[in-house]
């Protein structure tokens, strides 16, 4: 067999069809790919696809907790209005054996604390749900600005996460040397940040008190 052609072989190279054409004789019909090359083709496509899809993230099937904690926040009443924060931690620990402190937050003062049900859940099928409490801790600012700060733990988590759960991008920040996440929920801003193995997510409207509450716990 003949051996091909400089311009046979210059046309079979993967960048050719990139470069400028030049003037010339007339150019031959195009070459047809074999079956066996098209299979191959149409293989590493499908195969391309199936990776994508698999590390494309799905949707999420539990709600927000943060979603949950906003809109608890919109209508939450303390159950008892104080400035100190030893009475807030006792009430809690009376009303859920939790050994719980509020966070000394700059430019806010504690005013009140609680224990708002946030969501259900139901424990297993055929059981009745059960309401899922946690402290809430009301502060205001200066400028009468108000922010609830709610407090939880992973026991908790584990519990209602049939039910619903955080994001995965706050379980991840949450898991990093300075555990802090920010975003934003329907309007409310959200900072929520670990100590040891409790969880504080605060709420509120005012984007400049979300970002003294960030760079006071990420300090």
């Amino acid at each position: 067999m003949a051996e091909p052609s400089a311009a046979e072989q210059v046309s079979d190279l993967p960048a050719f069809d990139r470069v400028q054409e030049r003037p010339g004789p007339t150019p031959k019909p195009p070459r047809r790919l074999r079956p066996g090359l098209i299979a191959l083709v149409l293989a590493v496509m499908a195969g391309g696809a199936f990776l994508a899809y698999g590390l494309w993230p799905e949707e999420s099937d539990p709600d927000s907790v943060l979603q949950h904690l906003v809109t608890t926040a919109d209508t939450f009443a303390p159950e008892l209005g104080t400035t100190r924060p030893d009475e807030a931690q006792a009430l809690v620990l009376d009303a859920l054996g939790w050994q719980v402190a509020p966070p000394d937050l700059p430019a806010l003062a504690i005013v009140g604390v609680g224990i708002p049900t946030i969501g259900s859940v139901q424990p297993s099928a055929g059981t009745s749900p059960s309401e899922v409490q946690v402290p809430a801790f009301r502060y205001e600012g200066a400028d009468g600005a108000r922010t609830t700060v709610f407090a939880y733990d992973y026991i908790l988590l584990d519990r209602v996460r049939t039910a619903f759960d955080l994001p995965d991008g706050t379980y991840a920040a949450l898991s990093e040397p300075t555990p802090v996440d920010s975003r934003v929920v329907d309007g409310q801003f959200v900072v929520s940040w670990r100590e040891r193995a409790m969880i504080f997510s605060a709420v509120t409207s005012s984007e400049q008190v979300a970002e003294q509450i960030r760079q006071a716990v990420s300090s």
